[in-house]
């Protein structure tokens, strides 16, 4: 079966001086249909770059010096820009650290959250509602209908998070990116929202790439976890993920017998390449 993503021998470079730098060196790996991979570094090892080569969002000094990127069969490198922001407009979704960066602060939640079925639905207003309300309550929030009439600013950083996320998913997208989606959450909320999060992108079956820096969040979310070197980024080592554990959710991994193995597995590897 063809992966849903293929990225082969990526490279990314920036300009520095009269000369340039690599950030990305020669990655390559894939996605299947409903697998989690997650994406591990120490900071500023150029672990988001690959996620957000994919949604055609580098800095715009930034230059894809060799390799392919293939979503679906197809290589975002090569292909035309519009047909390019077409697809990622509404095949790819991604989540950001700071929800406010996907969550318009002048709108209230319902309206941001129901926009997709509005734009892509012939349902009514009281329809969309119903459905908005049913998907706040599925992510934990309390009080989803009155949630609705709330804007952004109004919601912790836990709530808006998860608003945040039920958006990206009513677009209904192929591939879900998650950038540090959790670290600017306390510790207690990144726990609750990360389970949460987890357990909605497994009975959904939605493929994602989860950037981050906390291995613990990496091994309890995804099915596999690749390590990063330090810059230049290159795939040190992929530590695939089987917890002996029934009913697996991102909170219960963490009290899996074998979770600390693959804890010190992949500690190991970042500090012997940090």
């Amino acid at each position: 079966m063809e992966p849903l993503v293929e990225i082969k021998n990526l490279s990314i470079r920036f300009p520095e001086g009269n000369s340039t730098f690599e950030a990305v060196k020669g990655i390559s790996f894939s996605i299947g249909k409903g697998e989690i991979v997650g994406v591990v570094g120490e900071s500023g090892s150029g672990k988001s770059m690959s996620a957000l080569a994919l949604m055609g969002l580098l800095p715009k000094d930034a230059e894809i010096a060799s390799g392919s990127l293939c979503f679906q069969g197809e290589d975002l490198v090569t292909m035309k820009p519009e047909k390019r922001r077409q697809l990622c407009g509404s095949k790819m979704a991604m989540v950001f650290q700071e929800p406010m960066t996907s969550l318009n602060p002048v709108l209230k939640i319902e309206r941001q959250v129901g926009e997709s079925l509005r734009i892509h639905t012939k349902l009514g207003n009281a329809e969309i509602h119903e459905r908005v309300v049913q998907a706040l309550s599925e992510v934990g929030l309390p009080d989803p209908e009155g949630l609705c009439g709330k804007y952004p600013h109004e919601l912790s950083g836990g709530m808006r998070q998860r608003a945040a996320l039920i958006r990206t998913l009513a677009l209904k997208p192929d591939l879900l990116l998650l950038d540090e989606p959790f670290s600017a959450l306390d510790y207690q909320t990144r726990l609750n929202v990360s389970d949460d999060i987890g357990k909605i992108l497994k009975s959904s079956g939605k493929p994602a790439i989860l950037v981050t820096h906390d291995i613990s969040e990496a091994i309890s979310m995804a099915d596999r976890v690749l390590v990063l070197s330090a810059r230049p980024a290159t795939v040190q080592k992929v530590v695939d993920i089987h917890l002996t554990l029934e009913n697996r959710t991102p909170l219960s991994s963490r009290n899996a017998p074998d979770f600390k193995k693959y804890f010190n597995l992949i500690w190991k590897e970042l500090n012997e390449n940090a």
